[in-house]
Formats: structure tokens, sequence, C-alpha cells
């Protein structure tokens, strides 16, 4: 049995069923899904196998999106960074309908990740996406109180496994719009003499035949490079 309804023991699993889990909670319309999903590979993957896997995962929700809603889904990003900085809540930088995918790899920093439904809260409070960073910020202290409700800590995060975990990070609410979270991550035990990789791909909604900002050749070298990767705009 799973420990949450969004995780999933995932090493075994078929590229279809990581898409069929992912989908509906991730690209969700209405409250009733959480709006990500946590997947766990094990400690028997390789950092190689966990970015081809965040790749074929993009492309499998890209086909499902078309079939289903006629909308591409795109890189915005993709790249792999060390970082051990605790943050506050917010969202990326991105679209205004976007999706962080995150692949983490084994470290020995332990590390908390909370997500939160700030929708749903702005929603209660009738409050337009605009209105309520403008008057209830997370970045600041009564903010954040305010949004305590709202918030998941991610269980069976476990820093000794490969994981994915993909989310909502939109921030419009127009007809047919998926809703976003805020994110945070708190580093329970950093250490500046160990790494703590992580993986990152943020993924946005395009128009059909739009030029795909990643081409297949800077795809692989994702994959196969340990490096930092350049953002679509160089």
């Amino acid at each position: 049995m799973h420990p949450k309804p969004y995780h999933l023991q995932a090493a075994t699993e078929s590229l279809d069923s990581l898409i069929a889990f992912t989908y509906p909670k991730v690209f969700r319309q209405a409250f009733t899904q959480p709006g990500f999903a946590v997947l766990d590979f094990g400690a028997d993957y390789t950092p190689e196998k966990l970015r081809a896997t965040m790749v074929a995962l993009k492309n499998g929700l890209h086909a499902r999106l078309m079939s289903e809603r006629g909308i591409a889904l795109h890189y915005q990003w993709l790249g792999r960074f060390d970082q051990q900085e605790t943050t506050k809540f917010h969202r990326d930088n991105a679209a205004a309908q976007s999706f962080l995918m995150l692949g983490y790899e084994p470290t020995l920093v332990k590390s908390r990740l909370m997500l939160a439904d700030y929708f749903s809260y702005a929603r209660e409070k009738q409050l337009s996406e605009a209105d309520y960073f403008a008057f209830h910020n997370p970045m600041y202290v009564e903010g954040e109180q305010a949004l305590a409700p709202y918030v998941t800590e991610v269980e069976g995060f476990d820093a000794s496994t490969y994981r994915i975990v993909l989310f909502n990070n939109s921030c419009s609410t127009g007809a047919g719009d998926t809703l976003g979270l805020l994110h945070k991550a708190v580093m329970v035990t950093p250490d500046p003499t160990v790494s703590r990789f992580v993986n990152s791909a943020m993924l946005a909604f395009a128009a059909p035949g739009e030029v795909e900002g990643f081409s297949e050749e800077m795809q692989v070298a994702f994959v196969q490079s340990a490096n930092r990767m350049p953002n679509a705009n160089g």
C-alpha cells in the first residue's frame, strides 16, 4: 500500500502507469486532486536513468495532453544543480500554466518538501491571484501563517532514494486552466562537504505546432551529462 495517494513506489512501474498516475493529480482543474505527485524509484537507480525517466515522462504527458486537450507540453528550462538552501513558499518564475519536475538524487542531506494550495485559500477568501500575493504574500510571516491549513508536507520523502516530484506551478485562473501550488524546501541537515543534486525541468503549455525550445540533442545531453544545462534562451 502506498503511504499517501500522491506517492508511488515506482521502481517496477511502466512508463504508462507513471503517466496514468501523475496526469490527473498534476494537471488538475479542481481541488479534488492534490496538484502534485511523488515517484520513488528506490536506491538502485542511477542519475542518468533518473534523467532519462524525466524526459520520457514529459514526452508521455505531452502526448496525453495533445490527445485529450490539444495542448502541447514544452520545456521552459532543463538543468541540474546542487542545492542546500532553505526557501520560503513561492512559485518559480515561469509561464502562467507551468509544471515543475524535480528529480532528486540520493544524498546525505536530509530535507523536507512542503506544498501549499494557495489557490484554495485565495478562492475561500474571494481573492484574485494578484491580490493574494499583494496582501497575503507567504514570503512574510503573517502570510505563511495564514496559509498553514492549506499546506501538505510530502511524506515518505527519502533522501537515500531516487525520486521525481512533479507539481503544478501555475498561476492563472482562466477557463480550462489548471490550479497551481506554492512550494518550500527545508534543509534539515545541510552539509557543505557533500552534494544534494536536484535535476530540474520546468514544463509549460504551448500551442500545437509551436517549436520546442529544447532540441532532442539538448535533451540527450541533459540525460547524459552531470553539468548544469543552459535554458532555452541561452
